[in-house]
């Protein structure tokens, strides 16, 4: 396999979209969502939790791809409109974001008043049925409550003004914006959860294998186990991502790169113990979950890479 192709492979492995239960729980209720407002016009809106590399935006451009924009000789159609919420997320740098996920040409034009009104018309002109926010914990982050209330307040009102379902993805920290405002916690149902599981429940180690199963077939080079049995390499696997499909995707595509490099036939323990150095660089002997001398246990204490992100 030559530069070229191994590239080639590799972008094809990044894209690929890892089902599992709550994943595919999560699309179906977003399809609900919006075939219940095509059918009678209510709203219901969607709150979608999860850890960082959890495969939140992949769900959203998941579904998304199930209703991709339509170029038709009158006008454009989009059904659903995927925005990722800009991490300064004050009000306008939110609707301008908005706003060029609709089309406008001039995005950053107008007070946020005028803009709010160009939302609402193109969304109805462009006959959208869905707005999905990512990473939508930026509105709560940014300032303190007084301003964390007054784009909350912003975003009820917007919510009112374009009666179309919203779907918000973020990390556990964004129900404290739905706290802070309780009318616009009211128009939203209670928090949907991205997760494989519970680690401590017993068919959580299956789930997590059936995710690695997933992945295995679109790898360009083999996985090797080595002296490990399959229940040890998915243990190791999941103390290695937190039980997260982001980071098992981008540790495969390290320990590809890495084998790939040294001109390696199929992926072994010690590139995936390499591999695993890139997510933590303090991943060294009984800290890293590929060496033999690891701890086994959730590598999530202060200074860690899966300890919480900042305090909820």
């Amino acid at each position: 396999m030559d530069r070229e192709q191994f590239y080639r492979a590799l972008v094809t492995f990044d894209g690929e979209y890892v089902s599992f239960d709550t994943f595919s729980q999560i699309l179906q209720q977003m399809e609900h969502v919006i075939q219940l407002y095509r059918q009678t016009s209510i709203v219901r809106n969607l709150v979608v939790i999860g850890e960082s590399g959890c495969g939140k935006t992949s769900l959203a451009r998941s579904f998304c791809a199930r209703y991709p924009r339509q170029h038709l000789v009158e006008q454009t159609v989009t059904p659903v409109v995927l925005i990722e919420v800009p991490s300064v997320g004050t009000v306008g740098s939110l609707a301008r974001q908005i706003l060029e996920a609709l089309g406008d040409p001039f995005p950053e034009k107008g007070r946020v008043i005028d803009q709010t009104a160009r939302i609402r018309l193109l969304v109805k002109n462009s006959k959208t049925e869905m707005l999905v926010l990512d990473e939508a914990q930026h509105v709560y982050d940014r300032g303190q409550s007084k301003s964390q209330y007054a784009t909350a307040d912003w975003l009820k009102n917007l919510l009112n003004a374009i009666e179309i379902p919203v779907v918000l993805f973020g990390i556990p920290r964004l129900e404290n914006l739905l706290r802070v405002n309780v009318q616009l916690r009211r128009r939203f149902s209670a928090p949907l959860i991205l997760s494989l599981g519970n680690p401590d429940e017993p068919q959580f180690l299956e789930a997590s294998f059936d995710v690695l199963n997933a992945l295995l077939p679109v790898l360009p080079l083999p996985l090797s186990r080595g002296d490990m049995s399959v229940q040890d390499l998915t243990q190791r696997m999941y103390y290695a991502t937190d039980g997260r499909v982001g980071y098992l995707k981008k540790l495969l595509a390290s320990a590809l790169e890495k084998t790939w490099e040294i001109g390696g036939e199929e992926i072994t323990r010690s590139d995936l113990e390499f591999a695993f150095t890139t997510i933590w660089r303090g991943a060294i002997g009984q800290l890293n979950p590929f060496n033999p001398r690891f701890v086994f246990r959730r590598l999530d204490r202060p200074g860690e890479p899966f300890a919480l992100d900042r305090p909820v």
